[in-house]
């Protein structure tokens, strides 16, 4: 008798330690799980899984056109527990888009959970209410007698509010969560003499913007200068885009030059209102051209009576050394002409660049080229330049195509051979 005590006290003692330490264990889970999420409510657990906290969420409710919302759909559960396919949200008029996952491991004791994040991105077509049925994923479960179970696991919906352009919204639609414009001048000057240049650098920053979807600058030129706008360059960075543009701008006549200010209108996600990004304008005193104007002066400019004498000695020795020229051989005079070889380089390297249809080489040889050829082809230039740069732009052929015909029409008046006609004593 006593024997069969000793061993029901026993079994009951084994018995107690083994549901304490299965009431320990299942306490520890449920805590580890809370403790992945303080504020998971009751309807977040699907109680035909083990374990399994599903959540979804809109980090912004409110959608315009052209724009994108992030849904995030998280799922914590231990890491022994493998999904399968992950189902997007989804409802009529709405468009999704698959974005990154993220995966990230805990350890409470000797148990393993994780966390996985799934990210989508979500746009409507029209204005209105939708309400999105929630994102879903499926894991294989093992029933206590050994059978496979497949398990889908459900988020809730959410609610998307979908908006048209405001009323008073002017110009290009242009939705972001940041919009900047910046400019740089290459120099810090208030005066400047006709035909010198300056150059402006603008720096455009646009956030979810990729170089697919940028908007094209449109900038007011001044009158009374010529300006050439360089290839834009872009760079990706900081979650968006920005296109940096160099411009060069030669004032041509005397007086007041004002370079007009940007300003671009975008609609700020933030706070649902419109903002302006802008840079200030920039006010140039052009002087005359000192080089032209002395050129100018020394050739209207008289000799007096007193200087006959010397006239007539200078004018002499001029026939006398033309005369001698003209005795010469043509080898001779070959050497002689040599030096206007570079003035045919230049020519060439701003023809090459013609026919290459390279705008950037274009730009780079006529800031060298020489005066003559400027002369001749001023007008045509700005033709060209307008029609790559300009608010509407085109391919430019044709005004390439009168350009070279140009340069080669000065190029050969420039190779024709002198007037040796004598010269009267």
């Amino acid at each position: 008798m006593t024997k069969r005590l000793f061993i029901f006290l026993n079994c009951l003692l084994v018995n107690t330690l083994v549901f304490a330490s299965e009431a320990k264990v299942s306490t520890d889970t449920s805590q580890a799980l809370s403790s992945l999420s303080a504020e998971q409510s009751e309807s977040e657990v699907d109680r035909n899984t083990t374990e399994i906290f599903i959540s979804a969420e809109l980090l912004n409710d409110t959608v315009y056109p052209e724009t994108e919302v992030i849904y995030n759909l998280t799922v914590k559960s231990r890491a022994d527990i493998h999904f399968s396919s992950v189902k997007p949200p989804r409802a009529k008029g709405v468009n999704v888009r698959r974005g990154k996952q993220d995966h990230q491991y805990n350890f409470v004791g000797n148990n393993e959970f994780r966390v996985s994040t799934y990210s989508f991105y979500v746009s409507a077509e029209e204005a209105g209410t939708f309400v999105l049925e929630g994102a879903s994923l499926a894991h294989v479960e093992i029933q206590e007698d050994g059978s496979r179970k497949r398990v889908l696991n459900k988020s809730q919906p959410v609610s998307l509010n979908s908006r048209s352009i405001p009323d008073n919204y002017r110009g290009l639609w242009l939705p972001s969560v940041l919009v900047t414009l910046k400019q740089e001048w290459s120099s810090d000057i208030d005066t400047l003499q006709a035909g010198e240049s300056i150059t402006r650098t603008l720096t455009l920053f646009i956030h979810g913007r990729d170089i697919d979807s940028f908007p094209e600058l449109s900038m007011t030129s001044p009158d009374t200068a010529n300006v050439y706008n360089e290839r834009p360059q872009f760079q990706g960075h900081d979650g968006g885009m920005s296109m940096t543009l160099q411009q060069v701008i030669v004032p041509r006549l005397e007086g007041e030059l004002t370079i007009p200010a940007i300003a671009i209108p975008w609609f700020d996600l933030d706070i649902n209102e419109v903002s302006v990004a802008s840079v200030e304008p920039l006010t140039l005193t052009v002087t005359p051209n000192q080089i032209q104007t002395l050129a100018l002066q020394s050739s209207i400019q008289e000799p007096s009576a007193g200087y006959w004498p010397f006239a007539t000695i200078l004018v002499t020795l001029l026939w006398g050394m033309t005369s001698y020229s003209l005795l010469k051989t043509r080898k001779a005079l070959a050497v002689f002409l040599k030096p206007t070889k570079v003035v045919t380089e230049k020519e060439s390297s701003l023809q090459q660049a013609l026919e290459d249809n390279n705008p950037q080489a274009v730009l780079c040889a006529w800031r060298t080229a020489d005066e003559h050829v400027k002369r001749s082809c001023n007008p045509l230039m700005d033709n060209y330049l307008a029609a790559l740069y300009s608010a509407n732009p085109t391919s430019g052929e044709k005004e390439r195509d009168a350009l070279i015909v140009q340069l080669k029409v000065t190029k050969k008046s420039k190779k024709q051979p002198a007037d040796f006609a004598s010269i009267e004593p």
